[in-house]
């Protein structure tokens, strides 16, 4: 059955007939099914197969921007070492690559969200965002605080905190105008009810990430698309499902 109520977004109970926040027939205003749900319970297996047929003559096109950012962090590394990890210098290095990035690591969603749109996409994507650099830093410390602040209680409510928080830089993509508070709100209430469902679906991909380490990194040439591709096409599931 439907998990969430197209007409109001509440949660719908199981076994119940109507939503019990706005009264419309299940029926009637259950959440419409895609292309890798059925009423709102998403198909992990079918979209993660369908990510790899994206790959399809695709790969180059798709590893391309990870190895941009790649190369900035290498650049920044051998700088930050030549002046020394432990120095002054290196930190503030180390702290202004991680900095630099951020933009371009919300130019890459957006990059991937326009190819699994089948809207064109382009390298240019990747600089889109250096003009709303500081809400995408507000945006990045507040993540990072609250997820801290979860985790002191406790590792669990840490990691309900970090997926609560996972959709934020997709929403940032979409909206580069949204208030800060506001896209980590939103990021709450796409995960909201499907948290669970998020986290078996990032520890599906438990055994790419260990063929990556058994092959000293090769295997990220496609290891690497096919999860960002993947959770692209996650993330447009929660859209259609929430609205």
């Amino acid at each position: 059955m439907a998990k969430f109520c197209t007409n109001c977004g509440a949660e719908l109970k199981e076994g119940a007939d109507v939503c019990v926040k706005c009264g419309k027939l299940i029926n009637e205003s259950g959440s419409k099914a895609g292309d890798y749900n059925d009423n709102g319970v998403i198909n992990r297996a079918k979209l993660k197969e369908a990510a790899k047929s994206k790959l399809n003559n695709n790969l180059w096109n798709l590893l391309i921007p990870m190895l941009i950012v790649a190369l900035i962090g290498f650049v920044g590394g051998v700088i930050s070492g030549i002046f020394g990890e432990d120095s002054l210098a290196g930190a503030v290095v180390s702290i202004l690559v991680e900095l630099a990035t951020l933009p371009i690591s919300v130019g890459v969603i957006y990059y991937y969200l326009n190819f699994i749109r089948g809207k064109s996409y382009s390298l240019n994507d990747l600089i889109k965002y250096y003009s709303k650099f500081l809400p995408i830093f507000a945006i990045s410390m507040l993540v990072g605080i609250f997820t801290f602040l979860w985790t002191l209680l406790f590792i669990i409510p840490g990691i309900i905190a970090a997926i609560s928080y996972s959709m934020v830089y997709y929403i940032v993509a979409d909206n580069p105008d949204i208030d800060v508070m506001e896209a980590i709100k939103e990021s709450k209430r796409l995960t909201n009810g499907y948290k669970g469902d998020l986290f078996v679906f990032m520890l599906s991909f438990i055994g790419w990430y260990l063929l990556v380490g058994i092959t000293f990194g090769i295997a990220i040439i496609y290891v690497g698309p096919y999860v960002s591709v993947s959770q692209a096409m996650y993330y447009e599931e929660l859209k259609k499902i929430k609205g």
